[in-house]
């Protein structure tokens, strides 16, 4: 089953060559409502990401990640 053209997946994986993972992330459209936004979707995407990359995989887990993370 291919990816939405709306996935992040998608849309990372045009990403052009050197752009950093912020970068990229900033580039991703917000499909969130406005009613409950916290964070900035780059924000919550590069946490994401980390949490990922630093072996979490679980949306718990990489919720768990964050909270623990400094900053």
């Amino acid at each position: 089953m291919p990816a939405s053209p709306s996935s992040l997946i998608a849309s990372l994986s045009a990403a052009p060559v050197g752009l950093s993972t912020q970068q990229m992330a900033a580039g991703v459209p917000d499909p969130r409502a406005r009613r409950g936004i916290r964070h900035q979707l780059v924000v919550v995407v590069t946490a994401a990401g980390c949490a990922v990359v630093a072996g979490y995989r679980s949306y718990t887990a990489i919720g768990e990640w964050v909270a623990m993370s400094p900053g």
